[in-house]
Order: C-alpha cells, then sequence, then structure tokens
C-alpha cells in the first residue's frame, strides 16, 4: 500500500476521517462472524494505530458485538446510517481495523493476506498467487519488520 494518506468516510457523508499513514497490514477476513457483520463472503480490514485515524467530521459511535472466541468486538459507526467505520478487537484502544472498502479509494489498499479461508464461500474464487490461510498466519513471517515494530510499540504501551 502507499504511504499517500487515505480519507475515507461512511456511506452517508456525516462521518469522515483520514489515515495518517500506511495500514501495518490489511486482511481479506473470511470468517462467519465477518461474513455475517458484512453480509457479504469476507472483510477487507487495514489494521493501523488508533492514533493515526482522525475524524475530520461526524462523530462515530461504538456498537458492541459477541464473537466466536467470546473476546470483546466494538464496531465504530456512523450514527446515522449505521456504517461500519472500523473496528476494535479485544478493545485494545490502541489498533483499530478500518474497513477498507469505507476508504475513499479502496483499490490502494489491497489484502497482504486472505484468513479463515476455511470458511471461505464456494462461490468466490481468490485470486490468483493470493497468500491464503486457513485459519490465521505467523505474523512474523508474513508482515512487513517495519509493520511488526509498530505493532510491538503500541501493544507495549
Amino acid at each position: 500500500m502507499s504511504e499517500t494518506k487515505h480519507s475515507g468516510s461512511c456511506h452517508c457523508g456525516q462521518v469522515r476521517y483520514r489515515l495518517t499513514t500506511a495500514p501495518m497490514f490489511v486482511h481479506a477476513c473470511h470468517c462467519r462472524d465477518c461474513q455475517k457483520q458484512t453480509g457479504g463472503p469476507f472483510a477487507v480490514n487495514a489494521l493501523i494505530e488508533r492514533d493515526r485515524v482522525m475524524v475530520e467530521a461526524g462523530v462515530p459511535v461504538r456498537t458492541e458485538q459477541t464473537t466466536d472466541s467470546g473476546r470483546p468486538h466494538d464496531i465504530w459507526r456512523c450514527p446515522a446510517c449505521q456504517t461500519a467505520l472500523w473496528s476494535d478487537y479485544g478493545r485494545r484502544e490502541v489498533m483499530v481495523f478500518v474497513r477498507v472498502m469505507t476508504l475513499e479509494d479502496p483499490d490502494r489498499c489491497p489484502p497482504d493476506v486472505h484468513i479463515f479461508t476455511r470458511t471461505k464461500r464456494p462461490f468466490f474464487d481468490l485470486p490468483p498467487g493470493a497468500k491464503a490461510f486457513d485459519v490465521f498466519y505467523d505474523m512474523e513471517t508474513e508482515w512487513p519488520a517495519d509493520s511488526l515494530a509498530r505493532r510491538k510499540a503500541i501493544l507495549s504501551r
């Protein structure tokens, strides 16, 4: 993904935000939770530090979700149209998963990996050469070194 800044918004435009840096990593998640929450075959999430997501208009609201793992999952949504803008898995409050399709140019932020493909819908074929994992993957192997350092820095706060 390019270092150029990214802007995004909800469907109705009430909430607008921008990313001040490129995300650390991008997942296409095919788990059943993501399928149910998006109404689609998967969700594309850009992992980024929470303080690098700047709200420029509106005030997103937190909604609490349950997960198969039992860990908390908060989804930040537009209060008017309810578009999911980003998630905080595990209620860490330092890292969020921005919904790539809410970016103005989502094509500039393609998935680095496809995860939980064991529940991938059979009518959806992965792109040729895509890195895919039945469940999850080894972060030390897949993530760039600078992204691993960024993640370690926020999680050790």
